[in-house]
C-alpha cells in the first residue's frame, strides 16, 4: 500500500518527524501550506530532505511556494504541483495521511 503524506508545517515540526519514520516503499511526500519553508533551498530541513529524495517523491504546492515567496528558493528535487496535480496524487496512492 502506498501512501501519499502531506506536511503543512515545518519539517522541524513533530509531525514531520513523525512522517519521517512512517515512510515506505513508493511514497511520497507533499509540502502544503507552511510545510513548504522546509523546502527552502539550504536550510537544515533541506539538506535533512535531500536524502528522502533518492528513496521517495517529493512535492510541493506551487501554489504555497508562490504564497510565500520562495520558488527561486526551492532545491530541484522538489516538484511543484498545482491543485489538479494533487488531486492526482491523491488518485496515485492508496491512501493519504495528514501530518499536522
Amino acid at each position: 500500500m502506498t501512501l501519499l503524506h502531506t506536511v503543512n508545517k515545518s519539517f522541524s515540526h513533530p509531525a514531520g518527524s513523525l512522517a519521517e519514520v512512517a515512510l515506505g516503499q513508493g511514497d511520497a511526500l507533499l509540502f502544503i501550506e507552511d510545510g513548504v519553508n522546509s523546502l527552502i533551498d539550504g536550510s537544515l530541513s533541506a539538506k535533512h530532505l535531500a536524502t528522502f529524495a533518492q528513496q521517495y517523491s517529493i512535492y510541493c504546492l506551487k501554489a504555497d511556494v508562490d504564497a510565500r515567496g520562495i520558488s527561486s528558493r526551492l532545491p530541484s528535487w522538489v516538484t511543484p504541483v498545482s491543485f489538479d496535480e494533487f488531486v492526482a496524487l491523491t488518485e496515485q496512492h492508496e491512501k493519504t495521511l495528514s501530518w499536522f
